[in-house]
């Protein structure tokens, strides 16, 4: 019998007594259970899983907090620093190439600091960086082993790109890195230079694009490119359809929206008061839409303000105004200050 007892891909215990469960495979020869194995070859996935407890994490450790771009209204959401309030933690900003390459990285730092110091989040720094960057891995590197640390830890909301780190860390050439919620189970470890890195299961968050749609649409509507906004100039009553997704109403006279999404969606302009028989006859207008549908206004104050449309992307808009929203029901929306100038 083949010593591997784990999955290589999501590193869940394998098992071949019940199809159901997390860990499944055929035969416990194999390097990767049924589900990774039907991902990795087909891209096709048909069950979700969602790793419960936090594990239990060591003081002598790094924590790396590892949140996209995408995500910065969680950004300091779960207060793992309580937990084990004698790790040392460094929150990486991951996935900074799908932002255009005229932000301002240093207001954007500046504003995470501000926030941090809001909020009373501890941390020893603030790292902004692409998995995907060879540079910025190597002086990832070489910041983790100034550190002295012998345990690396990579936590973070599903879909940050932890394992996309973790690979280009460990030069692991089996951990599985795709858009696909939830993927990692249990924790994936490897050595680098003295050190021991986890990869550990993402932190569950609700609302996200995985629980209104099938994979194989969702997975179409996370940016992993970079990202070319597109600026829209409306009036007061008029709306912006994504898709079948969200239908934004706008009101006030500089709200101007700058949309922050996979190019290839559909975005057209209507009215407010189309919305309503656009989604009554869904099925004939749009390719992409859902059975259920909720509505929810946003105040817009004077500044700059960020709409999060779960992983999928988010929109600045410019206050004062009013915004209302019809999108999928239970999907996570968020109202926040926008961190960086477009």
């Amino acid at each position: 019998m083949s010593m591997t007892t784990r999955c290589k891909g999501c590193g869940a215990l394998l098992q071949d007594t019940d199809q159901d469960k997390v860990g499944y495979a055929t035969s416990l020869e194999h390097v990767y259970c049924q589900a990774c194995y039907k991902l990795f070859h087909y891209g096709e996935s048909t069950v979700h899983f969602h790793p419960e407890d936090l594990p239990s994490l060591p003081a002598n450790a790094v924590i790396l907090m590892v949140s996209s771009v995408l995500h910065l209204d969680l950004l300091f959401s779960y207060p793992v620093y309580r937990y084990q309030p004698d790790a040392t933690y460094v929150y990486v900003i991951n996935q900074m190439d799908l932002l255009p390459k005229g932000t301002n990285l240093d207001k954007l730092l500046e504003n995470i600091k501000s926030k941090a110091k809001a909020l009373h989040v501890p941390y020893e720094d603030l790292i902004l960086m692409s998995a995907k960057n060879p540079y910025d891995i190597e002086h990832l590197k070489a910041y983790l082993k100034g550190l002295n640390e012998p345990n690396v830890y990579l936590l973070g909301v599903q879909n940050s790109g932890k394992t996309t780190l973790f690979k280009a860390l460990t030069k692991d050439e089996d951990a599985i890195a795709m858009k696909k919620a939830g993927l990692t189970q249990e924790a994936l470890k490897k050595t680098y230079d003295g050190m021991m890195i986890y990869d550990m299961p993402g932190l569950y968050q609700e609302g996200y694009l995985h629980h209104v749609l099938p994979y194989g649409v969702y997975k179409n509507l996370i940016p992993d490119k970079p990202i070319r906004p597109k600026i829209y100039q409306l009036k007061a009553g008029q709306s912006l359809m994504i898709e079948g997704l969200f239908a934004i109403s706008f009101f006030g006279e500089s709200i101007n929206p700058i949309l922050y999404i996979e190019q290839h969606l559909d975005v057209h302009k209507t009215n407010e008061n189309r919305i309503k028989p656009l989604l009554e006859e869904k099925e004939k207008h749009f390719q992409i839409y859902v059975d259920h549908y909720e509505e929810k206004a946003f105040k817009i104050p004077n500044g700059r303000y960020q709409i999060t449309f779960a992983d999928m992307g988010f929109m600045h808009v410019s206050g004062p105004g009013l915004i209302k929203m019809v999108y999928p029901k239970g999907l996570h929306v968020s109202l926040s200050e926008a961190l960086f100038n477009d």
